[in-house]
């Protein structure tokens, strides 16, 4: 049974849940435009996050889609999660998020402290001229700004240890990836005949629990185990 998260704010802009956690850890999942997580709904991916209580897990939902874009929603959404690290006694936040979700998880960087930005699927920007991706809305058109045009550019200036996963099997995802500079810091893995839900494929093979954890704690050669099962069980 996946844990009862509660609602902490709701209004026509964005959604927060908040699962408590006994460590001093606090793990942040950017849901994607539905609400969910990995083609499941939300709370199925409670249980990913919290490792069984584990972690203190707050959800956030841009709800309009915007990719965290629409007037001051962005600038909300950091100062609850510094709130939170400061309540709670926070000393490690990671972040977790799946395509917009990704975004939102390599965003946060620029602005606090995050130990691991984990991301499955993401875009790095949403400038078409940078990667030829017409998937998603013109957020300029839409909310008159963008947030920095590559996401790749920003993360020099951080201390974060970045995790990104794509599928080859969508040219798009792999082309987003190729934007992330080549340092130490950043750890990408483009898995074979995955696609754009790659996260939902993992599911679905029954490792995402166990690739997620292996995330959070930053174990990258055990990611590297697991994936390459799935790859082995995909052939």
């Amino acid at each position: 049974m996946a844990p009862t998260i509660d609602t902490v704010l709701q209004d026509e802009e964005l959604i927060l849940r908040w699962l408590p956690g006994t460590a001093r850890r606090l793990v942040v999942v950017f849901t994607g435009v539905r609400a969910g997580f990995g083609g499941a709904p939300l709370d199925e991916f409670a249980r990913s996050a919290s490792r069984r209580g584990e972690n203190n897990v707050l959800f956030v939902t841009d709800r309009r889609g915007s990719w965290y874009c629409a007037p001051g929603l962005w600038s909300r959404i950091a100062r609850l999660v510094k709130y939170l690290r400061k309540s709670e006694g926070i000393e490690e936040i990671v972040t977790l998020g799946n395509s917009m979700g990704g975004y939102g998880a390599l965003l946060l960087p620029q602005y606090l402290r995050v130990r691991r930005a984990i991301a499955f699927s993401p875009q790095l920007t949403l400038d078409r001229g940078l990667v030829a991706d017409v998937r998603w809305p013109d957020v300029v058109k839409r909310f008159g700004r963008m947030h920095p045009r590559n996401l790749g550019d920003t993360v020099a200036a951080t201390r974060t240890h970045y995790y990104l996963t794509a599928g080859g099997g969508c040219r798009e995802d792999v082309d987003h990836l190729a934007l992330a500079p080549s340092i130490d810091r950043v750890n990408r893995w483009v898995l074979q005949g995955g696609r754009h839900n790659l996260a939902g494929e993992l599911r679905n093979a029954g490792i995402l629990y166990d690739v997620v954890g292996a995330l959070i704690r930053g174990r990258k050669a055990r990611v590297d185990t697991l994936y390459a099962a799935f790859q082995g069980d995909a052939a």
